[in-house]
């Protein structure tokens, strides 16, 4: 996952070259790799890539802030839907 989300944001949205090889603790607000248009890219690529769905009330920066933030905010909305499924069933 953290792969994933390291080349895309290395290829898609890292404008700074300098800023490359990114490392999964880079904090991409605040080198400026993201501001508000790339976040939402951001959200659309990880929506579409691990079909899952980032609540509006998720969009905080602690969510967002490196890769390595990213990754295990995915991991907890996985696991709650995965949760959420089993309890269902």
């Amino acid at each position: 996952m953290e792969a994933v989300i390291n080349d895309y944001i290395s290829r898609e949205l890292v404008q700074d070259q300098s800023l490359l090889p990114l490392e999964n603790t880079t904090q991409l607000l605040e080198t400026g790799i993201l501001d508000s248009l790339s976040l939402l890219r951001l959200v659309i690529f990880v929506q579409e890539q691990f079909g899952i769905t980032v609540d509006d009330l998720d969009l905080v920066p602690e969510n967002f802030a490196s890769v390595d933030d990213i990754c295990s905010y995915l991991r907890s909305v996985s696991e709650g839907k995965t949760v959420q499924t089993s309890a269902r069933g």
